[in-house]
């Protein structure tokens, strides 16, 4: 529970879309969209990968571990979207996502919609609401998604844990695209009122997000990240969620690293598959950088 709420705080934009209104989406032709790229071109020397995930999946539903090892294996550096095995950020990270003045979910909300918040988290993850009342309603809305009815099994895994496992033996360098202030920068970056919301509208319909989340999965295991980014555009243009902050900006932001970063050393990089596909994706972002980005199917 520990390290699936700590990918959550440290992952949480890939899960924001899941919770919000969306319309239905249709999967595309398969040929030209993945979650698995091959980087090439621009004088690299060797390619590098670049991996979309869903941070918390059951492990029935996994890819192939020795499928993703034969590409972790050609590459010398494992990139995530933060580093996940820094102490020191992921406190910075789980400090950040606390409400501020010592205010708690419960001062924010009348006390009948609390209650029906506190009866949903209890039938749904068998906890109270109390046990997450301290924190910003943006991160208890995402653990809501943990629930194994929702998910599907009791313990779900996330594929950046699985992928920092697989590198170990290698001794192979984990660093991270974004620090723990830029993280706490995009959560910080919806308001507490639409924060709040979310949470009462999974408290008024809890079927909802358990839809979107199903919708999400069809589309994953399709290995279609374009539609998948329709998905969390139209989610967040719905919800009122910035689209540029939660993602255009931060995929744009990526890009210098990744380039400095593949230019040195081959590299695996695992980012939410929310942020592959669209013209300001990574996917599009680097072609247009003079990359040849080659979807791989699993």
């Amino acid at each position: 529970m520990k390290q699936s709420y700590c990918l959550i705080l440290l992952s949480i934009t890939a899960l924001l879309f899941f919770v919000q209104p969306t319309k239905a989406q249709t999967a595309k032709p398969a040929a030209t969209s993945a979650l698995l790229y091959r980087i090439e071109g621009k004088g690299l020397k060797r390619p590098s990968y670049l991996f979309g995930t869903i941070h918390l999946i059951c492990e029935k539903d996994m890819f192939k571990a020795e499928t993703m090892k034969t590409y972790l294996d050609q590459t010398g550096q494992l990139m995530l979207e933060m580093e996940l095995d820094d102490p020191a950020a992921m406190k910075k990270v789980t400090d950040g996502t606390v409400l501020k003045d010592g205010k708690t979910v419960k001062d924010l909300l009348k006390p009948e919609e609390y209650s029906k918040l506190d009866s949903v988290f209890k039938s749904y993850l068998g906890i109270s609401f109390d046990m997450l009342a301290t924190y910003n309603p943006i991160v208890s809305s995402s653990i809501f998604l943990m629930s194994p009815k929702i998910i599907g099994c009791q313990a779900a895994k996330g594929y950046e844990t699985e992928l920092m496992k697989a590198v170990a033996s290698r001794k192979v360098p984990v660093v991270g695209l974004e620090t723990a202030e830029e993280q706490i920068a995009a959560l910080d970056s919806q308001t507490l009122n639409d924060q709040l919301k979310w949470l009462t509208d999974i408290a008024n319909n809890p079927q909802k997000p358990i839809d979107e989340f199903q919708k999400l999965n069809k589309l994953y295991f399709a290995q279609d990240s374009d539609s998948l980014y329709d998905l969390a555009s139209n989610g967040m243009k719905e919800s009122g969620m910035s689209q540029i902050k939660m993602l255009d900006d931060r995929n744009i932001k990526w890009i210098p690293t990744i380039e400095k970063t593949i230019a040195g050393t081959p590299t695996f990089i695992a980012v939410g598959a929310g942020h592959l596909g669209g013209k300001n994706g990574v996917v599009s972002l680097l072609r247009a950088k003079g990359y040849t980005l080659t979807p791989i199917r699993f």
